[in-house]
């Protein structure tokens, strides 16, 4: 078997390739210590053994990790599309649909949500609960499980981890019109196709109300792309003639909604 992974990404380096200057680097600024360092995609934007699982027996595994890369993995090829485009390139909406996926599980692996999905984790095969009824525990015979052994899992460590991943598939089961959204999005590009916008450890910009609602929590939001496209989904869609300032305002927001790090 092998070695379990210690370095595990909250913001996947592909990602953060899209920051990267032609020396594939970027400078840092550290908002806890006030200072600017430089550094790379590999080397930010993450946390130790923060998707490592521990079986009862104490044995280590990184399947967690390795779920979410096998999503991402599926998401690259419409992120890459998407972040090669230019303001003439239409986006097609299965490539929408695979972006909003990634956003989604990005969303809750972030460092400023990761905290309520463990929350959410309580609130899990509950018959009463209509958002998190889309998965249920049952015996290997399709039998009930008795209440203390799903309290017992509610309250695990490992549990509440892999919560970030069940709550994720919130709007795709309990919406049925979330494709709808997608028709709202506008990829806004900068005027000399250099890279403008920045990125920090709580990207998604939203508006506030929604950020803890498993269905509704990207139901509008900012989000840099890359550092040459910025997405802005609003209910009502922005137009031409939206004021430019957006970006200043997006670039402001990451940096204020940011816990540490800012690219």
């Amino acid at each position: 078997m092998n070695k379990p992974s210690v370095k595990h990404h909250y913001l996947p380096r592909h990602y953060l390739r899209g920051f990267t200057d032609d020396k594939d680097g970027f400078y840092v600024y550290d908002k806890q210590e006030d200072k600017i360092f430089r550094s790379s995609p590999s080397s930010t934007f993450f946390e130790n053994n923060l998707n490592t699982m521990v079986s009862p027996q104490g044995t280590a595994s990184d399947w967690l990790e390795d779920y979410y890369t096998a999503v991402e993995n599926r998401v690259w090829g419409s992120f890459d599309t998407i972040r090669n485009s230019t303001n003439k390139t239409p986006i097609n909406l299965l490539d929408k649909m695979s972006l909003f996926v990634f956003l989604l599980f990005l969303h809750w692996r972030l460092p400023s949500n990761i905290e309520i999905a463990e929350k959410l984790a309580g609130e899990a095969f509950r018959q009463d609960n209509e958002v998190l009824n889309y998965f249920r525990i049952r015996d290997k015979n399709g039998g009930e499980i008795p209440n203390p052994i799903i309290e017992e899992i509610r309250s695990s460590s490992d549990f509440k981890k892999a919560m970030r991943v069940l709550v994720a598939f919130a709007p795709l089961f309990r919406n049925k019109d979330w494709d709808k959204t997608l028709d709202n999005w506008r990829f806004l590009y900068s005027g000399d196709n250099k890279s403008w916008h920045i990125v920090g450890d709580n990207p998604i910009i939203t508006e506030g109300r929604y950020d803890h609602d498993p269905i509704n929590c990207l139901k509008e939001f900012v989000f840099p792309v890359s550092g040459r496209i910025l997405l802005v989904n609003t209910h009502k869609p922005i137009n031409k003639d939206f004021p430019p300032e957006i970006a200043v305002y997006a670039m402001k927001a990451i940096i204020e909604d940011a816990i540490s790090k800012v690219v």
